[in-house]
C-alpha cells in the first residue's frame, strides 16, 4: 500500500524488474531508430554532414521524448510498456502522470540507463523497485493485478459464477 499524509488507499502491483527492463528495450529500440540517421551522418560525414547530424539526433531524441511523454500522459503506457503489459502512474494518487512528469521520466531513464544501468540501481532497494527516473518524476510502474480463480467459482453445471 502507497502511505501518505492525505490518506490515500492506493494498492498498486508493481511490475516486476524483467517487465521494467523490456519496456526500457523496447523504448531504447524506438529512441535508435529516431537517432540512427543523426549518428550515421556524424560517423561517416564530412564536417558539415556531421553538424546536419547532430540537428538529426537531438530532433529524433525530442521525438522519442515526445511520443512516449504523450503516450504515458494519455495511457500511461508508452509502446515499451504496452509490449510489458505495465504502467506508469503517479506515486500519490495511482493516476496518469502529466506531459512534463512523463518527459522529465523518459529522459532521466535514457540517460541514467546509458551509465551502466545506474538509474536502475535505486529499484533494487525498494519495496516499490521506484528506479533513479521514478524518483525525480514521482512514478511508479505497475502491472494489472493477477486474475484469481477458485474451484468454488464455478457452479455444478460447468458454468463460472
Amino acid at each position: 500500500m502507497i502511505e501518505s499524509e492525505g490518506g490515500i488507499d492506493y494498492r498498486p502491483t508493481f511490475a516486476s524488474y524483467g517487465a521494467r527492463l523490456l519496456g526500457l528495450i523496447v523504448d531504447t529500440v524506438v529512441l535508435t531508430l529516431l537517432v540512427l540517421p543523426g549518428v550515421l551522418m556524424v560517423i561517416f560525414g564530412s564536417t558539415a554532414v556531421i553538424v546536419l547530424g547532430m540537428i538529426l539526433i537531438t530532433a529524433g531524441f525530442c521525438a522519442a521524448t515526445a511520443i512516449y511523454a504523450l503516450g504515458v500522459s494519455k495511457t500511461g503506457q508508452s509502446l515499451g510498456n504496452r509490449v510489458s503489459s505495465t504502467t506508469v502512474v503517479d506515486v500519490r494518487t495511482g493516476k496518469f502522470v502529466s506531459t512534463g512528469d512523463a518527459g522529465l521520466r523518459f529522459v532521466l531513464r535514457q540517460t541514467s540507463s546509458m551509465v551502466l544501468f545506474i538509474g536502475f540501481l535505486a529499484a533494487l532497494g525498494s519495496a516499490q523497485r521506484r528506479t533513479l527516473h521514478d524518483n525525480a518524476a514521482g512514478t511508479i510502474v505497475t502491472r494489472p493485478s493477477r486474475a484469481s480463480w477458485s474451484i468454488q467459482d464455478e457452479t455444478p453445471d460447468g458454468d463460472t459464477a
